[in-house]
């Protein structure tokens, strides 16, 4: 499971509020509003409003149990999930905000393409595929994959530094490998994670990372994070047990069972 934090800004909570009309329309305005307020930790959806302020909005974890709990008193059967995906909009939209270079598929779109007509991408028809790119990031497809990425890096320890070995492309693939389930019980994972996505969710969960640009100034697509190898590898090998590097630890444990320990770190020097 994650924990889905946010800023409650006046925004937010419109947008929250307009996301919730949009996929419970059935559910009354007034209890889908008072649900939400109890959802983000306030007695009413009046003080979530007064708390919203400008200046200083305080950070919140949203609470499907209490929303559902809540519209469970007036006879509304409904699951957690729609609050869930609309915080979820709402995290992935403060984090494109704060990262404008941050597409679906990772930093900017590459480099231009080839046209059909073999002729090299106009700058026109560029700009739109990164707007399109970015407009992704915050779509409905990208929810479901933004909060597999928060399961997964609840699991992850960060480092002081930025560390080797724990870049977004390898990482994402194991994201998308985790099976896991949403807080209520419904599956959450596996699911395709898009590169972009996951380096979304490691901002939002706090993660420092480091990207970089080509040789002709395009942004590189992958990032890398203050998050432990070790525990990369760890959860690697729990989660892809036929992948690669949990094939090269089982060879590894064989030959130092075969040889013993010193004998096999001995066997790699000599051969370095």
């Amino acid at each position: 499971m994650f924990t889905l934090n946010l800023y409650l800004t006046a925004t937010a909570l419109d947008t929250l509020k307009g996301e919730l009309t949009r996929t419970l329309p059935a559910v009354k305005s007034s209890h889908r509003c008072e649900a939400l307020g109890r959802s983000l930790g306030f007695f009413t959806y009046a003080a979530a409003r007064t708390a919203a302020g400008p200046l200083h909005p305080p950070t919140v974890t949203v609470n499907g149990e209490a929303f559902t709990g809540y519209l469970a008193g007036y006879g509304f059967d409904v699951s957690g999930l729609p609050l869930l995906h609309a915080a979820a909009k709402v995290a992935l939209q403060d984090v494109a905000r704060r990262t404008p270079a941050l597409t679906m598929w990772g930093f900017g779109i590459g480099r231009p393409q080839r046209e059909a007509d073999g002729k090299r991408e106009t700058g026109e028809n560029f700009n739109k595929r990164f707007v399109k790119a970015r407009d992704d990031l915050t779509s409905d497809g990208a929810v479901r994959p933004f909060l597999l990425s928060l399961a997964l890096l609840k699991r992850v320890a960060a480092t002081k530094t930025i560390r080797r070995g724990t870049g977004s492309y390898r990482s994402k693939h194991i994201a998308e490998n985790y099976a896991c389930t949403y807080p209520g019980g419904e599956p959450l994972g596996p699911k395709y994670v898009p590169n972009g996505v996951f380096v979304a969710a490691a901002i939002h969960a706090g993660f420092s990372y480091k990207s970089s640009v080509d040789e002709l100034g395009y942004d590189e697509p992958n990032a890398r994070f203050n998050m432990s190898k070790p525990v990369l590898d760890a959860l690697d090998c729990e989660i892809r047990p036929d992948g690669g590097v949990a094939q090269d630890r089982q060879r590894r444990d064989e030959m130092i069972r075969e040889y013993g320990r010193r004998r096999y770190y001995r066997m790699l020097r000599d051969v370095a």
